[in-house]
């Protein structure tokens, strides 16, 4: 028998810089246009190219850039194959190549959707991420995460693949709604609940001022969140064990939304996941009573309504059995111990879990 062996063994590094700032648009021009690149695809939705889409795309124009501006329908019913298809096409139709650059303008899906067709156009093109949501700053546009959803659940279809910047411009948090800020904020307390107890306390005691917008703390919690984020991925960047706490709150969210036809917010829907995975952890005790207390109190102070009808539960447990986490038939939890700490890859009964969301009211 003959064997030939293919050696590929090989150290890439992917490092990239957050930039965090205001009014940071020309920074970001400025900065391309000293690059040798080709093409420039600005992918966004139909609501961020009429705040800031076209605007963008006349100031790369200005430096004398090949861009264009590629939109759809915003909202996550559109994250989906279709979208990514219709985005590919026009990239061929426009002699787009390897040379290329795609720049994600936007929230969660337009980044999750412009990194997958990053990822796989050409086989891979760089890419820029520019949120323009709390939640996409603070979770969605650091760690390289991309996907699109189908029928079946959230972001089963999707790959790891890292952006070559990320520009946080925290200016255009301004056109946002109160409900679009209560979707960061979820994620910032999960980044407190699960990671930094010291952080716990300064969203509890600033929660008001981060939710009205006040400048010096909001930057100042995006920038911690940021942090936080990046360590994580630092040390685990394809989620084989330590990223995993960052899907705390997300079991029974993704559930949640599923069960609601995704007609609820992705932040509303992980405030409830975040409250009913600490009720889970109190039934199994691992979180005593004092510190599901302090979490529930956060997450009340800032404002989510996290109720559940009791129709709703029979098909939340029966939708985390599609979760993308799940081992096998397991479906796996993360587990706050404390404020500040959680562990991953916990298995509960749907007996507890039942419970846990009854009384969630």
């Amino acid at each position: 028998m003959d064997r030939i062996r293919l050696s590929l063994a090989k150290r890439i590094d992917d490092s990239y810089d957050i930039i965090i700032g205001r009014d940071i648009f020309p920074q970001i021009t400025d900065g391309l246009a000293n690059l040798n690149i080709g093409k420039i695809a600005v992918i966004t939705d139909s609501n961020v190219k009429e705040l800031y889409g076209n605007n963008f795309l006349s100031m790369l124009k200005q430096k004398n850039m090949d861009a264009m501006l590629i939109s759809f329908p915003a909202g996550e019913i559109n994250k989906n194959r279709q979208t990514k298809e219709k985005i590919e096409d026009i990239l061929i139709s426009s002699g787009m190549e390897r040379d290329g650059l795609i720049i994600a303008l936007g929230g969660g899906v337009v980044g999750d959707i412009a990194g997958f067709v990053a990822s796989t156009y050409m086989r891979g093109i760089f890419y820029t991420q520019v949120p323009t949501t709390l939640l996409a700053m603070v979770d969605s546009s650091i760690g390289g995460k991309t996907a699109v959803n189908t029928s079946a659940g959230k972001n089963l279809i999707g790959t790891f693949y890292q952006p070559k910047k990320v520009f946080v411009d925290v200016n255009t948090l301004n056109s946002l709604s109160r409900q679009e800020i209560l979707n960061g904020v979820a994620e910032m307390i999960k980044h407190a609940i699960i990671l930094d107890r010291k952080y716990f306390y300064f969203l509890n005691d600033y929660i008001e001022n981060i939710l009205a917008l006040h400048g010096d703390i909001l930057t100042k919690a995006v920038k911690w969140s940021c942090i936080l984020k990046k360590k994580i991925v630092e040390q685990d960047e394809e989620e084989a064990s330590l990223r995993k706490m960052l899907n705390f709150g997300h079991t029974i969210g993704h559930a949640v939304e599923k069960s609601r036809s995704y007609g609820i917010s992705h932040g509303a829907a992980v405030a409830i996941g975040m409250v009913a995975e600490t009720k889970i952890s109190e039934e199994m005790g691992v979180i005593n009573q004092l510190e599901a207390g302090k979490i529930y109190g956060l997450i009340r102070k800032a404002g989510f309504k996290t109720g559940l009808s009791d129709e709703e539960t029979g098909n939340i447990i029966d939708n985390t059995r599609h979760d993308k986490k799940n081992t096998g038939a397991k479906v796996r939890y993360v587990l706050p111990r404390k404020i500040g700490a959680a562990e991953i890859d916990f298995e509960a009964s749907n007996e507890i879990v039942s419970k846990a969301l009854g009384e969630i009211k």
